[in-house]
């Protein structure tokens, strides 16, 4: 193993040898080391992947024919000799882990169930294409089928193993010639696996998408529910990206009230991941007084396995809940009886994908049901106050007189704009149909996703 490490020229002198394996050993810990501590990851295991040119593969191949050649073995010998031969990662995790464990302060972890935090080391040499490339040509120089089949994977390691399954010892000794040089450190890398934060939030402003937006590149948005949210999480924890989830998500003019909607964040590779309950606390109380746009209702969770399934499955099952403000169109409100709409229970509607989300979804029919309904005209007190907001627009105050209040709970999935205007049609039936009259949407919140989270 020394000339992998050493790369002074063997000597006749023992003591130079040994002192030449021990600074190799030692140097090659070391970098591991300062690579490790310089990267910042807080977890107190690690698990150590070590990659290793293909070409050393031909070279063990070349060493067993060698020695059986050498000694006159036998194939059982040849056999028991590979049984007591350690694999070259296995030697070199033997020497050297111990010295990382020591210099990093982390127990390493091996077996069924890895650590979440791997060290990934590459080794490179300069002649292994050139020492692969050679082998394969030189075996496969009459076989044009083999040649030319794979040629872009024909010097990878998969390939190299193949053949060496498929060659017989004389005649790979006919291919192969081992070349000089030695092995040195290509890469150093560290990563953590992801892992999931989640809650609930409220969205509060009717100008806010949920996801950052873009248009050919372009940002629509100056800021996202996903920015204001993730943004506190990800650079406490140093992760070097997100993933946001969600169950369902609002329209941009859509707010989420009360107990909020429930999400997930998967943080990519993330530095901390020892964080106490009451730093998650200060995290949502950061997040909540750096924007009044979105709030954090529930506080902050690590996430495992079947809280993610219980949130995928949410987006088929569950039932959500709905506040519109309408406005009735073209007809007296003493015309309308909005009270039959409380009677009308588990309602199944066809919605063809609605004309605004064409450009982007298919064109397929969805049934929806409509658990329940119901609607009441504005009070007095809240016609002056819509008055008082419509103060400066253009809309004509008359119309005010014809607003009024739409709840709905309806299976998850459904388009509620859709069902109130009815989408030219699209929708059947829809809410201006029941009511026998043209009636428009002004506003909708979001007022319950009916999950049990986190």
């Amino acid at each position: 193993m020394y000339c992998v490490y050493w790369n002074s020229p063997i000597r006749h002198s023992t003591t130079n040898v040994k002192t030449g394996i021990i600074a190799g050993y030692l140097g090659v810990s070391f970098m591991i080391i300062d690579s490790v501590n310089s990267s910042g990851f807080d977890c107190p295991t690690f698990t150590c992947n070590l990659s290793i040119p293909a070409s050393l593969n031909l070279r063990e191949r070349y060493i067993h024919i060698s020695l059986t050649q050498k000694f006159n073995l036998s194939k059982d010998q040849l056999c028991s000799l590979k049984l007591r031969t350690q694999n070259i990662k296995e030697v070199w995790k033997m020497q050297m882990l111990s010295v990382v464990e020591a210099g990093i302060l982390k127990q390493q972890i091996s077996g069924a169930i890895p650590s979440p935090f791997s060290i990934d080391i590459i080794y490179d040499y300069a002649n292994d294409q050139e020492d692969c490339q050679k082998f394969t040509e030189s075996y496969t120089k009459n076989v044009e089928s083999r040649n030319n089949k794979h040629r872009n994977n024909i010097y990878s390691r998969n390939n190299i193993e193949k053949l060496l399954n498929n060659i017989e010892d004389d005649e790979f000794m006919k291919h192969f010639s081992p070349s000089s040089g030695h092995v040195t450190i290509g890469k150093i890398s560290c990563f953590h696996r992801g892992f999931f934060i989640g809650g609930r939030y409220k969205k509060l402003s009717r100008h806010l998408s949920q996801t950052p937006w873009y248009i050919n590149g372009e940002k629509k948005m100056e800021t996202s529910v996903q920015d204001l949210l993730c943004n506190h999480i990800v650079k406490y924890t140093n992760s070097d990206s997100l993933k946001f989830l969600s169950s369902g998500r609002e329209d941009v003019d859509v707010r989420t009230i009360n107990k909020g909607r429930p999400f997930a964040v998967e943080l990519i590779n993330p530095k901390v991941t020892i964080i106490a309950a009451e730093k998650l606390a200060e995290i949502v109380d950061e997040i909540n007084a750096s924007t009044k746009l979105v709030e954090i209702t529930s506080g902050l969770k690590f996430l495992c396995s079947s809280d993610l399934q219980k949130l995928k499955e949410g987006e088929n099952v569950k039932t959500k809940c709905y506040r519109a403000l309408c406005i009735l169109r073209h007809k007296s409100k003493d015309a309308i009886n909005l009270e039959q709409l409380s009677n009308m229970k588990n309602i199944k509607i066809i919605q063809k994908t609605p004309i605004r989300v064409l450009h982007r979804r298919p064109l397929t029919p969805r049934t929806r049901l409509l658990r329940e309904m119901r609607a009441r005209w504005l009070t007095i007190e809240e016609i002056k106050k819509a008055r008082e907001l419509f103060s400066e627009s253009h809309i004509d105050h008359d119309l005010l007189n014809h607003l009024f209040v739409f709840d709905i709970k309806t299976q998850a999935g459904t388009y509620v704009k859709e069902f109130v205007h009815g989408d030219f049609g699209r929708t059947r039936p829809n809410l201006s149909d029941i009511l026998g009259a043209e009636v428009d949407i002004v506003a909708l919140d979001v007022t319950a996703v009916n999950i049990e989270w986190p």
